[in-house]
């Protein structure tokens, strides 16, 4: 997404490559070491590489206490940590890595993972993966890292450990080795760690213990470089302590700190103030006695100073806070909430009654007790009719129901804004007449009629019309946590290939995610199985009836603009008349789509959106659709029409216009052996082509040009620049690499990219690009044109460029598709105006 697209394993893999040859690096330098080898991080470096991290969650790229960035595995080569093996390890063959081997804990997060022996380890995630210390039968209580390395059965017992014994981790530059150390640990060296991790400590108290390591290990490359004493005993030796995983000098109150970084998260996410945010933790701590001991009594001794906080729970966002910082909105963390609130209630103000009332509904209705949540918050609007979270979760059951009245009477109550999707869907099924719409204005129904013959009049509204609010009435569960986050994910894959603003809004909010997440999903079910029982009677019935629909592809047979469709399902050979306004007015007959059909009263209609269907796609789609598939699989294949013009070489490689820099220090030598290897061609400066041969047609691979004691080597692919490059290596050996770009056109927004780029570079260097360089990419250029036309665009539904323009219906996506293109003015570019001639199109703006 965005305006600058880069391929975020290319830009990790060469910062790797950076680090490990280079060392620690600061941003800047980082930054600029990686444009000298051409890889280009955009206008926003900075994003664009915390935007790969995120994207890449397991590098084994790590920041340094100093802002330093590192290359983990050039960092700890040649290390040693030691551990003592602990009794549930031994008699289980686990290996715990907090804390002394959890500055190497990535190293163990690979996939495939073994010993430099060949042993085969595996790293879970105990609170993820308990199952698989269930199998070894390891008591999950007494297990006591959250990451734990799985050992083969019998590892310890055939290398004559046992619990107390000490092991050292060796880190290699061929792997990770487990030994039992046999020399002493060595005072002076377990001093200077100590000393080091003290002067980390002088920059930041207290640190991550990874982070700490790391940081030493890089400023002074003899430290744990022998079998010292586990991190703890040389902690306690030295006057340092450790918090789980993070570290200080002995006598840091990690309590206190810990608060404090709590009641800054806590008051940042909800915008309270000190005392606020210290009432929640006050609440989530009584929360957590709660559900430890499965029992409120404990209650009674409050404080006055912990009542007096706990008064504070009458501001609804301290409310709100407490009930997602207890429960995360998760059913099973919901009952000692409701519990506590309970038990608060006789012990505390007036005031706070509401509030207390208001957690009690909101454990219900995790818990899915609907009926009882209602009754919860009518008891909470009878002590204080203002409150905002109870009357507005009121509305929401008047939602439900479709009690226009009661709703729009509350969330009137607390001032709802006049966006509010409740309000604004309330006041469009209100009874009463509209003030904003004249007698003889469009009704707001879209029924054609005017308002005064159609709605004005007509206060009943059929199930046909009720049917949009019974499927916003779902849409509107999905908007609850921790719905919401599916939703974002899924608007994520579908705004894959968005860039402009407009374009992600349009995908995130595409009526598809909400229609797949309520299908596929199984979300209808969900809802219908707890709130279902506020629904009218008969919106209960068609809601079990959209249970039974599929999504299908269909073949539009007959259309009656602004009225409605004729389908044919091709997955069922059904024939249906649907009605729909809007897509009947873009739709022709023979047009694919895929879309659910679902019964709405006495009509059928579409709901979730129309999604265009090439013709090539339709077999393949219905069989995804026929495969129960889930929704990231939906959205993915109906989100592939919006990806770009897929760009090739004539070898089918993505095309990446790669170049390389190389000294020799024989350059007659050199021109002998590519003379040997390489056709060499008639050019001023010696220069040698490498050639393959597809569709029978022999052209250029890769251009390699000799002046003086530099080669220049070029290609238009990655796989032919690094083929050249080995060969190059072979041939001779002692050749330096000094510098090396690799610039990614795979599609045609990466090709504009690079064109513009070449357009500033141009302008900067005052100059056009040299003649010869100009005539190499000209021929390029040329050639793939015409390859281009007969190639299947995703950007035209799978056509080529000429079955496009000899189709009326699809003429005007490759008319778009060319505009889309940067006129050529520069060696390199495709030229639009050429390919429209080639097409028999008119010329742009003709």
């Amino acid at each position: 997404m965005g305006d600058f697209d880069v391929s975020y394993d290319a830009v990790l893999d060469s910062a790797a490559e950076i680090l490990a040859a280079r060392g620690p690096l600061a941003d800047h330098e980082l930054f600029a070491e990686l444009q000298g080898r051409g890889v280009d991080l955009g206008p926003e470096p900075v994003d664009t590489w915390e935007e790969a991290l995120e994207e890449v969650p397991d590098t084994q790229l790590v920041l340094l206490g100093d802002e330093r960035w590192a290359w983990l595995p050039s960092l700890l080569a040649g290390r040693v940590f030691v551990r003592r093996v602990t009794e549930v390890e031994a008699a289980h063959d686990l290996l715990y890595l907090t804390p002394d081997f959890t500055a190497a804990a990535l190293l163990f997060a690979t996939e495939d993972t073994q010993l430099l022996d060949g042993t085969p380890i595996e790293l879970i995630i105990v609170p993820f993966e308990p199952e698989k210390l269930a199998e070894r039968d390891v008591p999950l209580e007494e297990v006591t890292d959250f990451e734990v390395v799985l050992l083969p059965l019998g590892y310890w017992g055939a290398r004559k450990v046992r619990s107390g014994d000490l092991i050292a981790l060796r880190i290699t530059g061929d792997g990770l080795a487990l030994e039992v150390p046999d020399a002493p640990a060595d005072a002076k060296a377990a001093t200077a760690v100590a000393e080091a991790l003290i002067a980390v400590l002088d920059r930041r108290e207290p640190e991550q213990l990874d982070t700490a390591i790391w940081t030493v290990c890089a400023e002074d490359p003899e430290l744990f470089r022998e079998p010292l004493m586990p991190l703890d005993e040389l902690f306690a030796a030295n006057g340092l302590a450790r918090g789980v995983d993070w570290l200080a000098r002995e006598g840091f109150d990690f309590g206190a700190w810990q608060l404090d970084s709590r009641l800054k998260t806590v008051m940042d996410r909800f915008e309270l103030d000190n005392e606020e945010a210290l009432a929640v933790l006050a609440a989530a701590g009584l929360y957590t006695q709660v559900a430890e001991q499965h029992d409120a009594t404990a209650l009674d001794e409050l404080t006055g100073e912990v009542k007096e906080l706990l008064a504070l729970l009458d501001e609804p966002m301290v409310a709100v806070a407490l009930l997602e910082q207890t429960t995360g909105y998760d059913a099973e963390r919901a009952a000692p909430l409701g519990l506590l609130a309970e038990a608060l209630e006789p012990l505390m103000p007036r005031n706070t009654r509401p509030a207390l009332r208001w957690l009690r509904a909101k454990t219900q209705e995790l818990l899915g007790e609907i009926t009882a949540a209602e009754q919860t918050l009518l008891a909470a609007e009878s002590l204080d009719p203002d409150w905002p979270p109870a009357v507005y979760d009121l509305a929401r059951y008047a939602f439900d129901r479709g009690d226009t009245t009661r709703g729009l009477s509350l969330l009137r109550r607390v001032e709802a804004p006049d966006n509010d999707p409740m309000l604004q869907i309330f006041e469009r099924y209100d009874a009463a007449p509209r003030a904003d719409l004249g007698r003889n204005d469009p009704c707001w129904c879209g029924s054609g009629q005017k308002y005064k013959k159609c709605h004005l009049t007509n206060k009943d509204f059929p199930l046909a019309e009720r049917a949009r609010w019974l499927y916003e009435k779902a849409d509107r569960y999905l908007a609850d946590p921790p719905r919401q986050i599916l939703h974002d994910d899924l608007g994520d894959l579908r705004a894959e290939y968005a860039e402009t603003d407009a374009e992600i809004e349009a995908a995130i909010s595409d009526p598809l995610i909400t229609d797949v997440l309520l299908f596929e999903g199984g979300l209808l079910e969900d809802f219908l199985s707890t709130r279902g029982v506020l629904l009218p009677a008969d919106e209960q019935l068609l809601a079990q009836q959209w249970l039974l629909t599929s999504r299908s592809v269909h073949e539009v047979t007959a259309v009656s603009p602004g009225e409605n469709l004729t389908l044919r399902d091709l997955r069922t050979g059904d024939i249906q008349q649907v009605r729909e306004r809007t897509g009947s007015t873009a739709l022709t007959a023979g047009d694919l789509i895929c879309a659910r059909v679902a019964a709405a009263g006495d009509t059928l209609q579409i709901f979730g959106g129309i999604t265009p269907v090439a013709l090539h796609q339709r077999d393949e789609l219905i069989a995804l659709l026929d495969s129960e598939p889930t929704p990231p699989e939906v959205v993915e294949y109906l989100t592939r029409r919006f990806a770009p013009a897929v760009l090739q070489n004539t070898e089918g490689d993505p095309l990446v216009f790669c170049e390389a820099t190389l000294r020799t220090e024989d350059p007659v030598a050199l021109s002998n052996l590519l003379d040997e290897q390489f056709d060499r061609a008639d050019a001023p400066e010696p220069t040698w082509l490498e050639h393959v041969t597809t569709d029978d047609l022999r052209r250029i691979s890769a251009t390699l040009q000799l002046s003086g004691d530099i080669l220049q080597v070029e290609a238009n692919s990655e796989r032919r620049f690094e083929r050249v490059v080995a060969v190059l290596r072979d041939l001779m050996p002692a050749v330096v690499l000094v510098s090396e770009s690799r610039r990614p056109a795979r599609d045609m927004r990466e090709m504009a990219a690079l064109a513009s780029d070449s357009t500033r570079d141009r302008g900067a260097l005052g100059g056009p690009v040299d003649p010869e360089t100009a005539a190499v990419l000209e021929e390029f250029v040329l050639e793939y044109e015409q390859k281009w036309l007969t190639e299947p665009i995703p950007a035209l539904s799978g056509f080529t460029p000429r079955q496009a323009a000899a189709d009326p219906t699809r003429r005007d996506d490759l008319i778009k598709l060319l505009a889309s293109f940067p006129e050529a003015d520069r060696p390199g570019a495709m030229s639009p105006a050429r390919l429209r001639t080639a097409l028999g199109l008119p010329a742009a703006g003709s």
